[in-house]
């Protein structure tokens, strides 16, 4: 039986099939509802496949929504941070304009406190070599400015003409070891001359060992020396040297004026007066 089953199990399984089919189709036939187990078996099947399918698709969709909210949050961002620079660049524009209308007030109003006739500049330059202690204003011999001639700031004194060109010029600072300054201790009303030392400060020289200087006094102009108006502060003392027999004292005189910070000067024709004979500095 078995050896008759193996031999013909092609024609048996073939027929078994037709047989099926046969029962199908009569099955079917005669009513609207059809029997179809294959069906049913291919639907249990597919189920939790179509389920993974949706479930899939809904977060491949949920995902592909955010990713696009994020480009556009982000390129909203973006705009954002432009609009933001755009208005912090403006804000400093506006808190410079603000700063240098304040700078130009002051420099305007002590214009007018001095007696001669100015003219104010910008500065547009500085020595970069390190040797000399110099500026350079944006302004020349055609805006009537020329060598000699006194320059100045609100803080106080800043230096003289040394050189002229038609549109430039370049002023020696009187830190510069170059310089001079006839000056007067304003408490005591010593002379002596404001001489630059190495160290960009300056010195208080041939002031007479006899006069009363003081740490912290005020140093002004005395005017004689016909560049700078009188009574111009030029810094304070820091320091006061006795030592030695000769006939002179020294002082180091702090500058009144911050150099560095320097924007804006007034350079002025100073005074014309000549200074009398017994007005030279003492000693």
């Amino acid at each position: 039986m078995l050896e008759f089953l193996r031999r013909h199990q092609v024609l048996l399984s073939s027929g078994a099939f037709l047989m099926l089919s046969f029962v199908l189709l009569s099955a079917n036939r005669g009513g609207t509802r059809r029997y179809d187990p294959l069906g049913a078996v291919f639907l249990e099947v597919m189920r939790p496949m179509q389920s993974v399918t949706v479930q899939t698709t809904g977060s491949v969709s949920s995902l592909w929504s955010r990713y696009l909210a994020l480009v556009a949050v982000s390129a909203e961002n973006d705009r954002l941070r432009l609009r933001l620079r755009a208005f912090e660049a403006e804000r400093h524009r506006d808190v410079e304009i603000e700063l240098e209308n304040r700078r130009l007030s002051r420099l305007l109003g002590f214009r007018a406190d001095v007696p001669s006739e100015g003219v104010t500049a910008r500065v547009i330059g500085r020595d970069a070599s390190g040797l000399f202690q110099t500026l350079a204003p944006n302004r020349g011999e055609t805006d009537g400015i020329k060598p000699g001639m006194a320059v100045v700031c609100a803080d106080g004194v800043v230096g003289r003409i040394a050189q002229a060109s038609p549109h430039a010029a370049r002023v020696l600072l009187i830190s510069d070891h170059n310089s001079g300054v006839d000056a007067l201790v304003q408490r005591t009303r010593a002379r002596g001359i404001v001489e630059g030392i190495v160290d960009d400060g300056c010195g208080l020289k041939f002031v007479k060992r006899t006069e009363d200087v003081q740490v912290g006094d005020a140093v002004i102009t005395s005017g004689l020396d016909g560049i700078f108006p009188k009574s111009l502060p030029v810094g304070h003392v820091v320091a006061v040297d006795k030592r030695g027999q000769g006939l002179f004292q020294y002082a180091e005189v702090a500058p009144r004026v911050d150099f560095s910070q320097l924007e804006e000067v007034l350079v002025t024709r100073g005074t014309v007066e000549p200074a009398e004979p017994g007005d030279a500095p003492n000693g």
